[in-house]
């Protein structure tokens, strides 16, 4: 019909029709509760048209902005609101909080929103908020799994320390009531192991102990003393591999106890950290009065896959399987482990946090929008 390279047509969304075109360019106009005989109800309407990723999302400005990876989108928490979208760009979640110096931890289907150094808490799925509560005392830190088990670390009256462990009907499976100090509270993505980090004066200096749990039992599946200084920080990979911080090192311990790697940081400031299902990303400052920055990257057993210097200013970083993505003030680097390949993409926004996708794809996020950077494929 007519002449040129050129067509517009009118699809029908009906039995997902129009998922049979590969256009350009799609332009949604609305989206309503139509062909109910087909689409279950309003949001499988807009699950089906879930296909066209945008470019960005905006959001909601706050004093104090804390941003995350969800079920491949991202979750934006401020102050005064809680925002959520699909990998996509669609908005899934909008709710209005007010929360002080809000956190936020996601994993598999739940979103975990809470007070650090409060009493509120939160969690969320895909569209909603599944349950809020206080605690007695103020939160120091939370951990939740794919399965939905959740811990709160907090304290009592009585003991420095507590962790409340939750199963995913919200209901309290243990307590740990602990005289130490714990600095961190992990557990693996499955919802089978949860780890407690501790630290206890010793000596003028500190010891790191930890304990390892089964969900459900009150005596720790494992024991161990790690070293003398105070561990801030531990995560589980995604092969149960447990990985320690402390501030002069990093310490990879397996889910049966055994230390599988020790990395000194030979008096190397850190700078920034990157812990998550693929391992471990550090970047080192070499010296007071030296530019270059030292970056090395764990594999999720401990192994060392990277270890080099760079000479820009990074100001934060991601990793994503075999790619490292550096943010400076006016460009995204992308470094391929494996080979060293550096690519570059320029930016102009005024970002804050940088969240790798997958290899080939990162969010830049800025106080009002977030925006996908792209780079060839690896």
């Amino acid at each position: 019909v007519g002449e040129g390279d050129t067509i517009v047509l009118e699809s029908c969304e009906y039995c997902d029709s129009f998922l049979n075109f590969s256009p350009t360019l799609a332009v949604i106009l609305n989206v309503e509760a139509d062909h109910l005989d087909f689409f279950k109800d309003l949001d499988a309407s807009a699950e089906s048209i879930d296909v066209f990723k945008s470019d960005s999302m905006t959001y909601p400005t706050d004093k104090t902005q804390y941003f995350t990876l969800y079920r491949g989108g991202l979750a934006v928490i401020g102050d005064h609101s809680v925002s959520a979208f699909t990998e996509t760009g669609r908005q899934t979640v909008s709710e209005t909080i007010q929360y002080r110096n809000p956190m936020a931890e996601g994993r598999g289907r739940y979103l975990m929103v809470y007070e650090m150094g409060g009493t509120q808490y939160s969690l969320y799925n895909s569209y909603t908020q599944l349950y809020a509560d206080k605690t007695d005392y103020p939160i120091n830190g939370v951990a939740v799994s794919d399965s939905g088990v959740y811990a709160i670390l907090s304290s009592s009256e009585s003991y420095s320390s507590v962790v409340s462990l939750y199963n995913d009907n919200f209901a309290l499976i243990n307590r740990y009531n602990k005289n130490s100090f714990v600095t961190d509270v992990a557990i693996d993505e499955k919802g089978k192991l949860v780890a407690l980090l501790s630290a206890e004066p010793k000596g003028g200096t500190f010891e790191t102990s930890l304990e390892l749990y089964v969900p459900g039992e009150t005596e720790a599946k494992q024991q161990l003393s790690l070293r003398n200084g105070m561990a801030y920080s531990c995560s589980f990979t995604s092969s149960v591999t447990l990985a320690v911080l402390f501030s002069d090192s990093i310490v990879f311990v397996s889910s049966d106890g055994k230390i599988l790697n020790e990395f000194d940081y030979q008096g190397e400031t850190p700078l920034l950290t990157d812990v998550g299902d693929d391992g471990a990303a550090i970047m080192l400052r070499r010296s007071s009065i030296s530019a270059k920055n030292h970056i090395i990257v764990f594999d999720k057993n401990g192994k060392t896959l990277y270890n080099k210097d760079v000479d820009v200013q990074v100001d934060a970083f991601s990793r994503f399987g075999n790619a490292l993505f550096l943010m400076t003030d006016s460009e995204i680097q992308r470094i391929l482990l494996d080979s060293g390949e550096i690519s570059t993409v320029q930016h102009q926004a005024d970002p804050r946090c940088i969240l790798a996708v997958d290899e080939n794809e990162a969010l830049i996020c800025s106080p009002q929008k977030a925006e996908y950077i792209k780079f060839q494929t690896s």
